[in-house]
């Protein structure tokens, strides 16, 4: 009796292995492709805007590479929404000499995604988007809030993506509060309404997401294409190939974080995570409590969109 039931453990434990074995595979196929920038520039297909004047997006990425890697959403709104996504590059990386390259990179990335591209105190960049900068030095700060401001007042947002709070990454936490300030200044300034203040994660898990944004496959290739663009990164740290896996974790969290605790997984293989605020009067605003899922086959309205995160009668 024992013989077999050790039998039956080894047959279950190959069928597993098998199982792991495929996911390093695939992971190796994806190195035979090779990382770009791309020599011929990748264009992605062009997409007619639903509206005469299309939604505006802005990314405050505060890294080259940023723009794809959280970018599910904003690539969904560009085929969807017919949007004008644009990648605003906070920085260029803190190495000086890199910067040139990171920036041949990120121009391939958001060419290959349909993004516009804009580079804060272009051409270098920003220095020092962190807290210790915001604290110590806040004349420099200050020129830098001014200056996200006016590239603002240039795009004229619907929506504006930032890492949350606490995205580990010093730069990453840094732009979250940079974008928070510059976009309630620009606010204030114009008189605008209520403005959708989209918070990505990457370093670390937001601790209250309230929107999983489902990715086909084929988007989802999108994604890791143009992350892929960014070969100098890369090289150093294969993330483009761990992308997938990110994703799918997070239809397991979301599932219960974003849809209910006890709540079952839905049938898509990958999803992204972000929480949806709102700036009026100069200030982040808490949305509708509550949760939303959005799966790829479901075609995302923007008007309705927002609404459901609205907070009845106070913004």
């Amino acid at each position: 009796m024992r013989k077999d039931l050790s039998a039956a453990w080894k047959i279950r434990h190959r069928r597993w292995l098998r199982f792991v074995q495929a996911n390093i595979k695939a992971m190796e196929s994806g190195k035979r492709i090779g990382v770009g920038p791309s020599v011929k520039p990748l264009v992605a297909p062009a997409v007619k805007p639903r509206k005469a004047l299309p939604l505006k997006v802005v990314i405050c990425a505060p890294h080259p590479d940023d723009e794809a890697l959280i970018g599910a959403l904003a690539l969904r709104l560009r085929q969807e929404c017919g949007a004008h996504v644009t990648d605003c590059a906070i920085t260029l990386g803190s190495i000086v000499g890199q910067r040139p390259r990171r920036l041949r990179e990120l121009k391939s990335a958001c060419t290959a995604l349909g993004f516009a591209l804009v580079v804060a105190n272009s051409p270098e960049g920003f220095d020092q988007v962190n807290l210790l900068n915001r604290k110590n030095h806040p004349g420099e700060w200050a020129a830098k809030v001014r200056a996200l401001s006016t590239i603002f007042d240039q795009g004229n947002p619907d929506v504006v993506f930032a890492p949350h709070a606490d995205d580990f990454n010093t730069s990453h936490i840094g732009t979250h509060h940079l974008a928070v300030e510059a976009l309630g200044d620009y606010q204030q300034r114009t008189g605008r309404g209520p403005i959708p203040f989209i918070e990505t994660e990457f370093w670390h898990e937001n601790s209250r997401p309230n929107l999983m944004v489902g990715i086909s496959p084929r988007d989802e290739a999108k994604l890791i294409m143009a992350t892929a663009e960014h070969g100098g990164e890369v090289r150093r740290n294969a993330y483009h190939l761990r992308h997938p896996a990110r994703l799918i974790e997070n239809v397991r969290l979301g599932a219960e974080v974003v849809g209910g605790q006890g709540g079952a997984a839905p049938d898509f293989p990958f999803a992204e995570l972000y929480r949806v605020v709102f700036m009026s009067g100069g200030k982040l605003r808490e949305p509708h409590p509550g949760g939303r899922i959005i799966s790829p086959k479901e075609r995302i309205d923007w008007p309705e969109f927002v609404e459901s995160f609205r907070p009845a009668g106070e913004i």
